[in-house]
């Protein structure tokens, strides 16, 4: 079993459940919808990107999108 320190240190995506449950309140939420975004993603049938921005965003180089299928944030900012 790890360490308090070594699950703080551990990436995310990577935590077991057990170890989720060794968190604090807050840690736990995040946690389990950062798996379950993740898991979504990776569940997609293959990203499309729909737009989201105004013209006016879009003129400014700030486009911003996401999947439709899974939501995705497919955002880019192509710099002014």
């Amino acid at each position: 079993m790890k360490t308090p320190d070594e699950i703080r240190r551990t990436p995310v995506g990577l935590l077991s459940e057990e170890e989720i449950s060794l968190l604090d309140a807050d840690g736990q939420a995040f946690a389990r919808n950062y798996q379950a975004r993740k898991a979504m993603e990776m569940a997609c049938p293959g990203h499309e990107r729909i737009e989201t921005a105004t013209r006016e965003q879009a003129n400014r180089g700030d486009h911003r999108g996401q999947c439709k299928h899974c939501g995705k944030n497919m955002s880019y900012d192509s710099g002014d």
